[in-house]
């Protein structure tokens, strides 16, 4: 039988994805994903992806890298909402949620919206609980 409690750590795990990326925690971000989890990036309408992540190590790592670039430039926030559950069994399931990023340049008054989309996501319920397997951004554009 499918828990409340199965969704609501699936729900804290996406609220934990937007929060360690924009407070620049690689690492934290990283420890989201299965060790072989796969995280890919798709334009609007593209059938290869633009980035594609094979596994936890390349997924810290090109996290490291993005906030290097952007530290002191802007910050990012990562709005995520309207999580739909598509399945859920006691061991795996799969979650689409949207998404708004913003950034704010350190010159800026305010954020500005630079991406949308929708994730898909496949879960895998491991020992260090819910973690995702295979995460898609399905950007609504291409730019």
């Amino acid at each position: 039988m499918v828990s409340l409690e199965d969704k609501l750590a699936i729900q804290e795990v996406i609220a934990r994805y937007s929060y360690t990326y924009d407070a620049q925690d690689a690492e934290g971000f990283a420890a989201l994903f299965t060790e072989d989890a796969v995280w890919e990036l798709f334009a609007s309408g593209a059938t290869c992806p633009e980035i594609r992540l094979a596994s936890r190590t390349a997924i810290r790592a090109w996290a490291a890298q993005r906030l290097q670039e952007r530290r002191g430039r802007f910050t990012s926030r990562h709005y995520q909402s309207g999580v739909l559950f598509d399945e859920l069994t006691s061991e795996s399931a799969r979650t689409r949620t949207m998404v708004l990023v913003t950034h704010q340049g350190v010159t800026e008054a305010a954020p500005r919206p630079t991406a949308s989309g929708v994730y898909h996501d496949q879960w895998r319920k491991t020992h260090e609980g819910w973690r995702f397997a295979h995460r898609i951004l399905r950007r609504d554009n291409s730019a």
